[in-house]
């Protein structure tokens, strides 16, 4: 006797009305900062091309490129030695005006003045002399013994001994009444300039010194040993170390949530390290209202502080940034609820059906931020709500109003 087989159309409604076995996890309500991701680039704080500040040439590095120095460190130095001479020359001119002013602020030794006296009274005696010798000669001028060739001879040399005594006379006064007052001034006014000018070399000496402005490290060697710098000519080119900055690149409708202040979140991947990545707090410190016409983003910087000497400019980063300071309650599902198509991105939830049974929809959703093992959605039209359950095992076999046979639920 043959045996009857049923009809397929028969077993393929069988196969459709069989519940798919599922597990299943509640949806969750969680007030959280919304927070978008973005690649970023790290900067260095500030980046300086330290420059020769007085022409010379160079005597020494102090330096290999890559090495970090301290703030105030010693880099290159200048010859110093045609600057140390002028420096003693310029020292012992300061001196020989100090010993002229000491003389005239001391005044007039009383055994000047005392030999000044005698001078004046020996021009006195001779002046007596000279006139009483012009008197006699003048009477025998006119009683015709002698002749006018010896009575003006005689007239000259009272006159010359009159005018040395005027002069010997003038010499004590100013002996006598001490130095001037704009003598002293003037010397005075040398000693300043003078050491002015002493200021200026030891100034140069020191710039010809070139030093670390900040903690950083060497990034370029400019110059080499013996060559001649001029005044502006670059030496060496360095970064500073801590802080750093990273810049990202928001998209304009994003742009205005985010404030300065707001904190940040930077992640490095690091293949080396155990963990796989390495986190940095930072903070927006800058938003630059200048954006890119073509991508139409803007730039926003961050700052980091504490980098561990893990972080170096130029190196790739991600992001997070948490615009809004109050929080936002968002509903999230367990990762492995998320369903991707190149289409859509979905979750299933399982609800009961007027018939009590139950049945799987799928809501299209959007993902948003990461929390631990939960991933927050957001939809339109079909909601999730808080308590719903949404499949996370065998949610790949399903379609829309499928009947679900509920044999596994995860809290």
């Amino acid at each position: 006797m043959g045996i009857i087989y049923p009809s397929s159309p028969l077993l393929a409604q069988k196969k459709k009305d069989r519940p798919v076995p599922v597990g299943v996890a509640k949806a969750r309500e969680i007030a959280t900062h919304s927070s978008f991701e973005y690649p970023g680039t790290v900067q260095a704080w500030a980046t300086t091309q330290l420059a020769s500040e007085v022409d010379g040439r160079v005597n020494k590095l102090l330096f290999q490129e890559g090495q970090y120095v301290r703030k105030g460190t010693p880099l290159v130095k200048l010859r110093i030695t045609p600057l140390i001479i002028q420096r003693d020359l310029a020292q012992a001119e300061k001196k020989l005006v100090e010993a002229r002013l000491e003389e005239l602020n001391t005044g007039t030794r009383p055994e000047t003045i005392g030999a000044a006296k005698s001078a004046v009274e020996q021009s006195k005696a001779r002046v007596r002399l000279a006139n009483n010798e012009l008197k006699r000669i003048k009477r025998l001028y006119k009683d015709g013994v002698l002749s006018l060739d010896e009575f003006d001879k005689a007239d000259a040399q009272a006159q010359a001994a009159r005018a040395e005594l005027e002069e010997k006379q003038s010499i004590l006064n100013e002996l006598v009444a001490g130095p001037r007052a704009e003598k002293m001034k003037q010397e005075e006014a040398n000693i300043k300039v003078a050491e002015a000018r002493i200021q200026i070399i030891q100034d140069n000496i020191n710039r010809a010194t070139i030093l670390a402005p900040f903690h950083g490290y060497i990034v370029k060697k400019e110059t080499e040993v013996g060559q001649w710098l001029e005044q502006g000519d670059p030496a060496v080119s360095m970064i500073r170390a801590n802080p750093l900055k990273v810049e990202i690149h928001v998209p304009q409708f994003q742009f205005n949530s985010i404030e300065i202040g707001s904190s940040a979140k930077v992640t490095l991947e690091s293949y080396e390290n155990h963990t796989g990545v390495q986190t940095f707090k930072g903070t927006v410190i800058e938003k630059i209202r200048s954006g890119d016409p073509v991508s139409r983003t803007f730039p926003i910087r961050i700052k980091v502080t504490k980098t561990k000497s893990q972080l170096a400019p130029g190196m790739l980063v991600r992001v997070e940034l948490k615009p809004g300071k109050k929080k936002r309650k968002a509903v999230f599902v367990p990762k492995d609820a998320i369903v991707r198509t190149p289409r859509e991105t979905s979750v299933w939830v399982v609800r009961e059906d007027k018939d009590k049974t139950m049945k799987a929809h799928k809501v299209v959703v959007r993902t948003g931020r990461l929390e631990k093992s939960l991933i927050a959605v957001h939809f339109k039209g079909k909601k999730i709500k808080s308590g719903d359950w949404v499949v996370v095992q065998g949610n790949e076999r399903l379609k829309p109003n499928s009947k679900v046979n509920i044999i596994k639920k995860i809290h």
